[in-house]
């Protein structure tokens, strides 16, 4: 692996849950040096749908942003060995030109945590990187990406001796069909089982508007949606106590979810709505259980089996740590 002791690393990703704090920790732990940018150059509700629907109103904004960064990079006489791009929504192919040309020593990586297909303009970026990394199968073929999965944060590492208070925890984000296939699930393991659910929007602009827009909004009801996220803090203390992780991939997505990560780093059971599971190394049916989202059934014999044990270097692969020396061992 290429030592990121004393690299420079130049940073751009949007916000999303304090990952990219999380990341930005762990390369700094592994002794690199780095600066880290939003990709967007606004947060508010307004601008997050003019970026993900039709940038292009937005241009000159966003245009202005990356000219400011770049501005403050060569006043500062600032050098990088790798220019590092997680899952980047607003930049501009003019902007990714303008920085390829300003550090052109620099190693541009790009790594993907979401489909093309629901980031079509995302494709046209890839020319200006030396590594590509994606964590969608699908895409990994079809682009010529490398299929490098997602991770796990250090505290969901396994916690010996911690009460279990509920059978089946659900945290996400109400997209989709979420909200109403998780309820379909849950409805039979009701009287049996103890749940925790967690449905989350960004915004109660957003809740509204897709009670407006989106069909499969139409039964969600106002008070199960929490608008404040959780802190990685008190959603690992929620999955430490929990005995089996519910997860649900984006229809759209065949790609693993954080969740998936998080659940073995912290040694616990899945239920997951994502088939393509079986196709990894760490696939253990005693640990996870497929559900089919048309028609999910679950066996509750799987709720009495315990965890079975994942080998140590899965373990390590499929941590923060793992997934950055993977990301940077390009030449």
């Amino acid at each position: 692996m290429e030592d990121l002791k004393g690299k420079s690393i130049l940073f751009f990703s949007p916000l999303f849950f304090n990952y990219e704090k999380e990341i930005k920790k762990k390369l700094e732990e592994l002794g690199a040096v780095v600066t880290w940018f939003d990709d967007r150059p606004s947060n508010n509700f307004i601008s997050k749908v003019f970026i993900r629907f039709n940038k292009n109103l937005i241009s000159n904004k966003i245009a202005k942003y990356y000219d400011g960064i770049l501005r403050l990079l060569k006043l500062s006489n600032a050098q990088f060995d790798f220019i590092f791009f997680l899952n980047p929504e607003a930049i501009s192919v003019e902007s990714l030109k303008k920085l390829k040309n300003e550090f052109s020593h620099a190693v541009f990586i790009l790594y993907m945590w979401d489909s093309f297909q629901n980031r079509k303009n995302t494709a046209e970026f890839l020319p200006f990187f030396d590594g590509k990394f994606t964590f969608d199968p699908k895409d990994a073929e079809v682009f010529n990406l490398q299929l490098r999965p997602l991770f796990y944060i250090d505290l969901y590492v396994a916690k010996p001796a911690v009460e279990t208070k509920y059978d089946l925890l659900f945290v996400g984000t109400a997209h989709t069909d979420r909200y109403n296939l998780v309820n379909r699930i849950v409805k039979p393991l009701s009287e049996k089982f103890r749940l925790q659910l967690y449905f989350f929007l960004g915004s109660k602009y957003l809740f509204w508007a897709k009670k407006i827009f989106d069909s499969d909004f139409k039964n969600v009801r106002y008070n199960d949606i929490v608008f404040d996220s959780l802190t990685h803090q008190s959603n690992s203390e929620l999955i430490h106590s929990s005995k089996v992780i519910l997860d649900v991939n984006h229809p759209q997505q065949i790609g693993l979810t954080m969740r998936t990560f998080e659940t073995m780093g912290a040694k616990k059971k899945l239920i997951t709505t994502n088939a393509d599971v079986v196709n990894y190394d760490f696939y253990n049916k005693n640990n996870i259980l497929i559900i089919d989202r048309l028609n999910p059934v679950i066996e509750e014999s799987f709720f009495s089996t315990p965890f079975a044990g994942v080998d140590e270097t899965l373990l390590y692969k499929y941590s923060i740590e793992g997934w950055i020396k993977e990301i940077f061992d390009l030449l």
